[in-house]
């Protein structure tokens, strides 16, 4: 869903932990505290703000969950899957919803033996901060963006 969000960046937006189904509730503040930041990094929005429960009182709200955390180890891919939404208080539409997964493995090669090395994968927090950086870029373009309503020079 993207019912646009042109115009945002010169407005505040509140980031509640995120809801961490499966996992311990300390991935959910560690997700939101970094989205918070991501968002500050990319000048998203003017004012970021983080609370620890509702209510907000910016005019938008950004609500995540952590659908899957799973580290994989040496022989599994780690996997996650984020789920963002962004919510504007007045109507209460939710004005931005995505759902972003990603996994990853290393690998490695013994160039004396020409063997694959096994090494263990990434850190769930690795894969999870790299999805938290691409959310806060698209998000950070999609608030920047000039209303649609908006004429350009001629």
């Amino acid at each position: 869903i993207d019912w646009g969000l042109e115009g945002a960046g010169s407005s505040a937006i509140t980031v509640l932990p995120f809801i961490a189904h499966d996992q311990e509730e300390r991935w959910g503040i560690y997700a939101g505290r970094r989205m918070q930041e991501y968002l500050l990094a990319d000048q998203a929005f003017e004012r970021v703000l983080y609370a620890e429960k509702e209510p907000a009182t910016t005019p938008y709200v950004l609500k995540g969950e952590i659908e899957a955390l799973y580290f994989g180890g040496t022989f599994t891919q780690t996997r996650v899957q984020v789920t963002l939404r962004i919510i504007n208080r007045r109507d209460g539409q939710t004005r931005y919803l995505s759902t972003f997964s990603a996994a990853a493995e290393n690998r490695g090669l013994d160039l004396e033996l020409l063997t694959r090395k096994y090494v263990s994968a990434p850190y769930p927090e690795q894969v999870l901060n790299g999805i938290l950086k691409d959310l806060a870029r698209e998000i950070a373009l999609r608030t920047h963006a000039e209303p649609s309503g908006a004429q350009g020079p001629e």
